[in-house]
C-alpha cells in the first residue's frame, strides 16, 4: 500500500521488529481518539523497536490532510482498496478501529477490537515484549492477553470512566 508521500510499502518491511498494525479511518470518532496514544507508545517503547503502522481504509486526500493536520509521526498507509483486502485476508469483519499486535517473527499475537486504551496496551505490548526476549511463547503469551484483558473489562471502576467517556485509569 502507499504511504502519505505516494511511495509504496508492504508489512514485511517491518520484520524483525514488534508491531502494532491499526486499522483506522479519518471519520471514525474512536480512531481519532486512539491516534494520542499510538504516538506515545511509540516514543515509550522505542528502546524496544516497536513500530506502529497505521492502515488508514479511506481516501488518500482526507489521509493525507488529517495525518499532517495532528502530527502523525509513525507510518501510515493508504488502503482504500487494498486496506478492505488487507481486512479480508485477516478474516476481520470491517470495524473500527482494531490493531493487530505481531511479534518480531510476524506472528499474531492478538488483534484489540475497538478503541485502544492505555492499559490495554500495557497488558499486550508487555507480553509482546517477553514473547520477543524469550521470557515466554507465544501460546502463554496470548493466554496472558486474554486474562489480562478481561480483568480490565470486568473492572467496575473501568467500566464507570468508559460508560462517561473518559480515560481508564493508567496502570
Amino acid at each position: 500500500m502507499p504511504d502519505t508521500a505516494g511511495a509504496t510499502h508492504k508489512l514485511s518491511e517491518w520484520k524483525g521488529r514488534p508491531l502494532m498494525v491499526n486499522f483506522w479511518a479519518t471519520w471514525c470518532d474512536p480512531c481519532r481518539r486512539e491516534i494520542p496514544l499510538l504516538k506515545s507508545l511509540r516514543r515509550e517503547r522505542s528502546g524496544e523497536s516497536l513500530e506502529i503502522v497505521g492502515i488508514a481504509v479511506d481516501f488518500r486526500d482526507a489521509v493525507v490532510q488529517y495525518a499532517k493536520s495532528i502530527g502523525i509521526d509513525y507510518p501510515v498507509l493508504i488502503g482504500e482498496k487494498e486496506g478492505l483486502a488487507a481486512i479480508d485476508a485477516l478474516g476481520m469483519e470491517t470495524v473500527f478501529p482494531f490493531t493487530v499486535f505481531a511479534d518480531k517473527e510476524g506472528r499474531i499475537l492478538t488483534v484489540k477490537v475497538g478503541e485502544l486504551h492505555r492499559d490495554e496496551a500495557k497488558v499486550i505490548l508487555d507480553a509482546l515484549q517477553d514473547v520477543d526476549s524469550g521470557k515466554t511463547d507465544l501460546a502463554a503469551a496470548r493466554q496472558r492477553v486474554s486474562i489480562g484483558l478481561g480483568r480490565l473489562a470486568a473492572d467496575p471502576a473501568r467500566q464507570s470512566t468508559a460508560a462517561n467517556g473518559s480515560e481508564p485509569p493508567r496502570s
